[in-house]
Order: C-alpha cells, then structure tokens, then sequence
C-alpha cells in the first residue's frame, strides 16, 4: 500500500469512490453528498475513513465512523481502532455503541458507531478522531494513520447529542471499563393527580458493555427549567430492571412540577453525589420529547415487545352543555398495527383542566378479548362531567395504563457480530421516591395488594381536546329503520355478535287519569350461534325532536338466557307526557351502553321509529299474535247478584314462532258504566292453561251492585304489561 496521507475530498472524487448504501437509521451514515467537504483519512488510493454524524453533550461525544473499502478483498475493521483527542493531546477511550461484524465487502462502505465520556468544557472545535492501526509490536501498540476533526461534522441543530452515554464506572468503582448505559428520551406528558401536577417521562435505556448491568444506586435525574429551577424525579416504572448487553428497556421517570413551570427550556440531568458534591454526568434537553396528541393522531407508547405495534388514537370527541355540568365522551381506540398477538392494555382515562391540577376520572369495564390479532381493534368509551362553565376544548383527555410491580411486557433483543450492541425493548417494574434513579420501591400513584405486589399506572397519551363536537340531537342524526329489520349496532359491547335484534312493534296509549301515556315495544332477539347466551339487557330510550328522552322499562320476570337457533321477545315501556293529536308521532330509539362506563351512556345507534297506529278494522295484532273478531255480544244476568257478560267470537293465530312465557303480555277485559265508572275486570292471557282460543268464549264479571246494572256498558280490551313502573296497558278494542 501506499504511505498514508489525510486529505480533504472534494465532491467531484467523492462521487466516483463512494459507491455502497448505508443503512436508514438515526445515526447511520448520511448520504455521499454530505462529504463533500469532510476530511478523509486513506490507507489506501481507494480506501478510507470518514467520520459521519457527531453530537456533543456535556459529558461525552457520540459519532459515527464510515469505513470505505475500495479494493478487491473484503477489509476488517477490527483490525483499525479509534480515539478522541482534545486540543491539550489527552486521549479519550472510544466505545462502540452498536453489535455488528467489522468485515467490510469489496467495493462497500459501512458506519460503525461510537461514544466516548469526556470531561465537562470541552468544545467540538478542540476535538478530533484519532484512526490508528492495531501494531503489537510498537509500544504503545498502535501506528497513527491521522485524524479527523469533529467540528468538521457537526452541524446546525447537532450540538445538542440525541442520547445521553454514561459510565457507570464513574459511579461504581466495581463496574467493569466498558459498563455504560445509554438513555434517550422518549416521550414526556404533563399530568395532574390528586390535585398536583406531574411530568411523566419515558427514558429508553440501552446497555452498551458485555455483562449484565443494574441502575447503580447512587444515579439521580432531575429536571430543571430555563430559569435554573431544579425538580427532583423517581422512577416509577424500572428501577429494578437487570440490562443484559445489547438489551434496551424503557423507564418511567416521574417528577413533581410547579404548575407554573414552562415547556420550553426544559432538561434533564443525570448526577451523582460526590460526598457533599454534585456531580453533573449530562443533560438531555427534553423540547422534542414533550407531547401532546391531537384527536384522530395515532400515539404508540414504550415497552412493546418486538414485532408489536399496538397505537392508541381518540378518533372523536363530543360534549353538551347540560345543567349539572358538561358531559363529554371520547372514543378511543387501540389498534394492533404490528404482525405478532399482542395484549390488550388495562386502560383508564382522566380529564384534566385548568391550572388548579383539577381532573375527572372515567373507565370503560366493556368486556373484551385479553389479545388483539394483527391488524385488530378495540374500542373504549370514556365518559365524564365536567363542572359547568369549563371549555371541553381547552380540556385534556390522558389514557393511563395500569401496571404492577414484576410485570414487564418487554421482550429482550438478539446481539450478533462483535464489537458492540443491538437492542430490544420493554418495560418493567414499579421504583420509588427516594431522589435516585436506582433505588427504591414503589410510586405515590399505586397501592399495594395483600400478595405484596405493587400496582398503580402510568401515562399512554394526553389528548387534546380541540376540535371536539358539541353533540346533537338523537333524534336529528336517527338512521332510517324498517319496522322488524334488524337493528345494527356500532358498540359491540351491547348485545353478542351472535344475537340479531330487531324491534317488532310500538304502540302508544292514553291514559287520561294519570296525566300520562305509555308506550309499549317489543324487542325480537335471535339465537344464530351454537351456543346457549345470555339475554342482553338492552338499555333503551325514545327521544322526541326536542331532544326529551323517555327511558325504557323492560319487562319483569324476563329469562336469563336464550338457546341456540331460537328467537325471544322482551317488552319495553315508556312513560310519555300527555300531547294533543296534532303532536308529532316519531321518536329516535336510541339503544345504549351505560353498564361498562363510569358514568353516562354509549349509544350503539339511533333509528327513526313511529308510533304504530291502532287497527280499526276486525283483526287485531298483539305480536306474536293476531286476534280477529268475528262476532260479540253484550248481556247482564242474575243469580242473587248481577253480572255482566260478553260473548266472544274470534280467530287466534300465533304468526311468529318465538318464545314467550309467563311474563309475558296479558289481556284484561274492562267493564265501565255510561258514567265512566269501572263497574269490574276480568283478565285473560293469550298463553298457559286459561288462554284465550279460537272460536266462541264468554268473558263474565260478576258481583255487580244494583245500581252498576246500567245499559250503556262499555267494555274495553287491554294488552297488559307488568312492569318495575306498574302495569302498563295498551287500549286493543272498544265493545259497546
């Protein structure tokens, strides 16, 4: 080979001796243009060493270094090393912060990446990299083929190094030389709990030596603002975690904050104490890893298992302004992006709002798979109130996950090669509020249980409220519905997916004493699994176009279950104010969830419904049934007292093969004078042993006091329905 020589390559040879890829990562080599005018250290006419990226912080430098193999024969760079210089001649130990092989292909470049710790004050431009040649028989067992300043690499906005390297040397004299940690940051949110305000930040930590290393005992991490206010943190997810080499793991650092405290300017420090010192061992500047997500934006969150990709979104927000505050729901969902099963989080949701630290719980309990297949969706209602006159749009929705102590949903990553390491990623275990990142046992925001583990939960995502609907009118947004069609719900939390509910019939009838009407309907349910299900309870409710919501009163007495293949009717009644015949007859139905949110209701649909009118001709329709009248008379008797009797001709056909039982509708004949009096009743059902049938039966009320005895007899017959509320009855044929 030629002598070795340093040289600043101009673009124009650049274009003919840079001829490989280089891998897409944050700190892979950037593109050939980007040499232009970086210095080259040669070891041949057609090979070299560059330097790519560097970042300083306060206690260390991180870059990257291209090794551009020209020849014929593949070229290993274990057989190269790297240093770090300062502009007084002191060396610094470089480290490799990455796994891989150090063979370089003929014709090919690689990017090996490095960090080296160095001492507080020192400036890009005193820095260089110093390339040598392993040579055993020199003394200081190397030959120096030249340097390359760092300065030269170092642009706008790089100053500031993406990572913080520490070595744990420096605080535990029993590590071993290449015991170091990296920490990046991931995200950080601004929360409020039991009334005071909180940063949570996600800290991923990567061990970048060759033995199994622990958070030592003595490292602390603050926060501290623009103006040199310094917060104290703890660890509430991780302290205990074991770093295998090449593994990465995400901890939680939580930190009690002034409300006043600005976002900009913010830091995190890492620090120890030297006996009465502080030591400084770096900062990460934490304006990037602030966040806040918008609706419809999807967040992922740390501690994933490689191959999962589970993102968590709040597709929409409504809210309206009612007396006893401002309800408001959000939808949000949890989507599995990634190719693997992944776990369904245990989530809850507060909103927070104003400067007071002031915040509202909500849970959804809908029940749902514990696992998501890929490309799979759950959803999750949250509904709250929030106190009159707060803006829902200036308001904050944080989706928290519930953890516990021992727990980590991690998964550790595979090194390969030599020379450093890979990572994977994961969570893990609940820390404490000693002022120290290595120690400790649990957070103020968990509890524990009797086994003695430690549970409590940490924050998703904070969601921004902004652009959240007030909402409307049920009964404006109503789909159009067919009476017996089915009913197709948006919230699969209502009925099981196996079960086809469809509302059969709806009639309203008055009820003139009681300042009141009641409205009756009847619910279809269908079986088409193989399997015995239990009866949705089926929450209810009629809203008319003002916007007035009469709730659903089902009926007692119902069944527990349906079997496969079989269809079951439920009644629902609704108590409605008395109107004029002009009023307007339509409602929604609305069909909602109020059993699995912690407070107000999900609505699976809305659907334009009418009341039924009565039939005026001879037949009929109490479903499942139709009843034809063929004939009827009216008559008195006696027999030491009166009584009277209709006689009743009629045909009765069950047109709809569905289960009814003994809670089910009755028939009550109802025998009223010329004076409006109710002179005496008689009840009848339409199934069991005393069931009305087919063909010619009499109807008797007897017991009737002389002056009852009336010509002008009216008897009315009712379709009955027992109810929480009382009877409800519906007005089915007048007989004069």
């Amino acid at each position: 080979m030629k002598a070795i020589k340093t040289l600043s390559i101009k673009q124009t040879g650049l274009a003919l001796l840079l001829t490989g890829s280089m891998a897409a990562a944050s700190w892979a080599a950037p593109a050939p243009s980007a040499y232009a005018a970086n210095e080259g250290v040669f070891i041949s006419n057609s090979s070299y060493f560059m330097l790519g990226k560097a970042a300083l912080s306060s206690s260390s430098l991180q870059f990257s270094v291209l090794f551009h193999n020209g020849e014929n024969e593949s070229l290993d760079f274990n057989k190269y090393g790297v240093r770090v210089t300062d502009g007084s001649g002191h060396s610094y130990t470089a480290n490799l912060s990455e796994k891989k092989s150090g063979m370089v292909a003929p014709g090919s470049e690689e990017s090996f990446r490095f960090y080296a710790n160095l001492p507080a004050g020192e400036s890009a431009d005193s820095l260089k990299v110093d390339i040598f040649r392993w040579n055993m028989n020199k003394a200081n067992f190397m030959d120096d083929l030249g340097m390359l300043p760092v300065a030269s690499v170092i642009g706008e906005g790089q100053l500031e190094a993406p990572e913080e390297i520490i070595n744990l040397r420096t605080l535990d004299s029993t590590q071993s030389i290449d015991a170091a940690l990296s920490f990046q940051l991931g995200q950080s949110v601004r929360v409020t709990e039991n009334g005071k305000w909180y940063m949570y930040t996600q800290v991923s930590a990567k061990n970048l030596g060759n033995s199994s290393v622990k958070l030592p005992s003595n490292l602390a991490v603050r926060l501290v603002d623009a103006s040199g206010m310094k917060y104290t943190s703890t660890v509430a997810s991780g302290s205990d975690t074991t770093f295998l080499p090449g593994q990465k793991d995400t901890l939680t650092l939580k930190t009690l904050i002034t409300k006043g405290v600005a976002d900009s300017g913010l830091n995190l420090e890492y620090y120890y104490l030297n006996q009465t010192e502080e030591v400084s061992l770096g900062t990460l500047g934490m304006n990037s890893s602030l966040n806040t997500t918008t609706l419809g934006a999807e967040q992922s969150y740390a501690g994933q298992q490689d191959g999962e990709n589970v993102v968590v979104k709040a597709t929409s927000s409504q809210y309206s302004k009612q007396a006893d505050g401002v309800h408001v729901q959000s939808v949000v969902t949890v989507s599995n992006n990634g190719d693997a099963v992944a776990a369904v989080p245990s989530f809850a949701g507060t909103y927070q709002f104003g400067d007071s630290g002031t915040s509202v719980s909500t849970t959804d309990s809908s029940e749902r798979s514990g696992f998501l297949a890929p490309g799979e969706t759950t959803t999750y209602y949250l509904n709250a109130t929030l106190p009159v006159g707060v803006d829902p749009e200036a308001a904050q929705l944080v989706l928290w996950q519930k953890t516990s102590s021992g727990t980590g949903t991690g998964s550790t990553g595979t090194a390969s090669g030599s020379g450093s390491t890979t990572s994977g990623s994961g969570t893990t275990s609940t820390g404490t509020g000693t002022g120290t990142v290595g120690s400790g046992t649990s957070t103020g925001s968990g509890s524990t249980t009797g086994s003695g583990v430690t549970t409590g939960q940490m924050p998703v995502a904070v969601f921004v409220l902004k652009g959240a609907s007030e909402a409307k009118n049920g009964f404006t947004t109503a789909a159009n519905y067919k009476l017996g069609d089915k009913l197709v719900f948006a919230n699969t939390s209502v009925v099981n997916a196996n079960l086809d509910v469809s509302l059969v019939e709806l009639h309203e009838h008055e009820n003139d004493d009681l300042g009141y009407k009641t409205a009756i309907a009847k619910f279809k349910i269908t079986n088409n699994g193989t399997n015995t299900l239990a009866l949705p309870e089926l929450e209810n409710a009629l809203v008319d176009n003002k916007g007035n919501t009469y709730t659903g009163t089902r009926q007692s007495g119902v069944s527990t279950q349906i079997t496969p293949g079989s269809s079951y009717v439920i009644t629902y009644s609704y108590l409605l104010p008395n109107k004029t015949a002009s009023d307007d007859q339509s409602f929604a139905l609305n069909v909602y969830d109020n059993k699995t949110v912690s407070e107000g209701s999900v609505s699976a649909g809305t659907y334009k419904v009418a009341m039924q009118t009565e039939d005026e001709g001879d037949t009929i329709s109490v479903y499942p049934f139709s009843l034809k009248i063929k004939d009827y008379s009216i008559s008195w008797l006696y027999n030491n007292n009166y009584s009277y009797q209709l006689t009743l001709d009629m045909d009765i056909t069950h047109e709809d093969q569905v289960i009814i039982d003994s809670s089910f509708s009755g028939i009550e004949f109802e025998m009223v004078d010329s004076l409006g009096r109710i002179v005496g009743t008689q009840s009848a059902t339409l199934t069991g042993t005393a069931k009305l049938t087919s063909g010619v039966q009499k109807v008797v009320v007897s017991g009737l006091k002389n002056e009852q005895v009336d010509n002008g007899v009216v008897v009315n017959m009712y379709e009955v329905i027992t109810t929480p509320n009382g009877t409800a009855k519906r007005l089915l044929k007048q007989f004069h």
